[in-house]
């Protein structure tokens, strides 16, 4: 069987990416309307790279998984978890 981690690989990749992009984020200090916008987006942004982070560990238990079933029909033998 192929390990096809490619999702995971994407997912990973979007995530770096935009962990890059939000590092050293500095909001305007305040309570200007702007100010407010750009820390809820910060907070947007930090929720969306949790959930890609997630993501990507599903997609590699997904494939894990897979790999262990068909490991098994192989006659693999089981191993520690």
């Amino acid at each position: 069987m192929k390990v096809d981690l490619q999702k995971a690989v994407e997912t990973a990749q979007e995530l770096l990416d935009a962990l890059k992009e939000l590092d050293g984020a500095e909001p305007d200090d305040g309570p200007a309307r702007k100010a407010r916008q750009q820390r809820a987006e910060i907070t947007r942004t930090l929720l969306y790279l949790a959930h890609l982070g997630d993501r990507t560990r599903v997609e590699i238990m997904d494939t894990y998984h897979a790999y262990k079933s068909q490991d098994m029909r192989s006659g693999g033998e089981p191993g520690s978890e």
